[in-house]
């Protein structure tokens, strides 16, 4: 860190990691205190303040969560992709290494970043993750909705169900609603502490980035990860 640029160690400033469960059809998010996950009943509301990608799983050779750093666009930016026990996995454009990717455990993730209701009825900022057939559901929204899902506020009202071979499987329904005046001001000063953090994150080098986007938050041992779900058919990542 230097007084001219402040934001090039600054930690992720997200409180909470929500994900969407698709076995259970619900919202959820790791207490560090409990070192439990929480269910967070529907419906869930949230104000977008940015969307980037990353690829997340589950590494049966390590029994490790597999992770990647987290990139704008996966066309033109390099992902590492990695397991917490089992090293590097792929280096490369989605599109190249997605086969080796898969294989070993991951999918490509949206990392959603969001203005959510805290406890004490205060904004904060936190990050939703959509993979598989939850990431499939919030692109046909996103396509569907385009500007306005930055000039609205959304909430995941419930879900509609789908099977692949014996599993079931639950897809979030998203929904745009008008926002208010107070709630438009506390999304837009977080996202300026976002934007912060995120212009000093992607300049660095991609294995860097890949080296911090966990630890900032969570380390594999302070996780019970579950088995991944049975997801719908491959979604094409923007």
């Amino acid at each position: 860190m230097s007084r001219s640029n402040p934001s090039e160690h600054l930690a992720n400033p997200s409180t909470r990691w929500f994900e969407w469960h698709g076995e259970k059809g619900l919202i959820r998010y790791y207490n560090r205190e409990t070192k439990a996950n929480v269910d967070v009943p529907l419906p869930f509301r949230f104000l977008l303040l940015d969307e980037l990608a990353s690829v997340r799983g589950w590494h049966d050779p390590s029994s490790s969560g597999i992770y990647s750093n987290e990139v704008r666009d996966t066309a033109a930016e390099i992902l590492v992709v990695k397991a917490f026990k089992g090293g590097t996995i792929a280096e490369g454009l989605y599109k190249a290494i997605k086969d080796r990717v898969n294989a070993a455990g991951g999918d490509y993730t949206a990392n959603c970043y969001i203005a959510y209701k805290a406890d004490d009825n205060s904004y904060a900022l936190g990050s939703l993750r959509l993979k598989g057939a939850a990431l499939g559901g919030w692109m046909e929204f996103r396509k569907a909705h385009r500007s306005a899902i930055y000039q609205k506020a959304i909430r995941i009202t419930g879900y509609t169900e789908g099977k692949k071979g014996k599993v079931t499987f639950r897809v979030p329904t998203f929904e745009c609603f008008d926002v208010s005046a107070d709630a438009e001001a506390a999304a837009v000063g977080l996202d300026k502490e976002l934007q912060t953090f995120l212009g000093g994150y992607l300049k660095k080098n991609k294995t860097d980035q890949a080296d911090t986007t966990e630890p900032a938050h969570l380390t594999d041992e302070q996780v019970a990860y579950d088995m991944p779900p049975v997801t719908a058919d491959e979604i094409i990542p923007f």
